[in-house]
């Protein structure tokens, strides 16, 4: 059971780098997140820490310290990894600022997403394909709100944003919780 749980929280890990990899350059909020896998859980980004919340575990990327930590609540227990940002996806950099990967923006409309006044566009990333990326346009919010798959295949979205800045120990490890070795990833 504790191998199990030890390969989800890595797989979790991974898909959390893929879905919501390097902030460095975002604002500090906070936001629910939804995907169309299931996956759903809290997010707390403040300039180069993100904190990622699931029903089994947490993910908290530190880029400062080019470190991520994976805890498990019900254990306590938890794994340290080293993290290099520029190997990292930016596929939803959760701001408005271009991937330096992106050949291509282009307007579709202009419509609401939850309660977010938004702009929605069809992104092309070099070696990626396209998608489609939804940016705020309410004040005070210019971020990607959602994004999707062309083909309606997956997509994944923030809701109830709050702007204020989350409180700096959500961003490390908790007293009371043992450090656990990485078990080694063939590759």
């Amino acid at each position: 059971m504790r191998l199990r749980k030890i390969l989800l929280l890595i797989g979790f890990i991974i898909s959390g780098f893929l879905t919501f990899a390097n902030p460095v350059s975002a604002m500090s909020f906070s936001a629910d997140f939804y995907g169309s896998d299931g996956q759903s859980g809290k997010i707390y980004i403040d300039s180069n820490k993100t904190r990622m919340e699931t029903k089994e575990m947490i993910s908290i990327t530190r880029y400062d310290k080019k470190l991520v930590w994976l805890l498990m609540p019900e254990e306590k227990i938890y794994m340290e990894q080293a993290f290099n940002p520029e190997e990292a996806s930016q596929k939803n950099l959760p701001s408005n600022e271009t991937s330096s990967d992106e050949i291509e923006r282009v307007f579709i409309l202009h419509e609401t997403i939850n309660v977010y006044a938004s702009d929605k566009y069809r992104i092309t990333i070099n070696n990626q394909g396209s998608h489609y990326e939804w940016i705020s346009s309410d004040p005070g919010i210019t971020m990607s709100v959602k994004t999707a798959a062309i083909d309606d295949s997956w997509w994944n979205e923030y809701r109830n944003i709050s702007l204020a800045v989350p409180d700096s120990n959500l961003f490390e490890v908790p007293a009371g919780y043992t450090k656990m070795n990485m078990p080694p990833i063939a590759g």
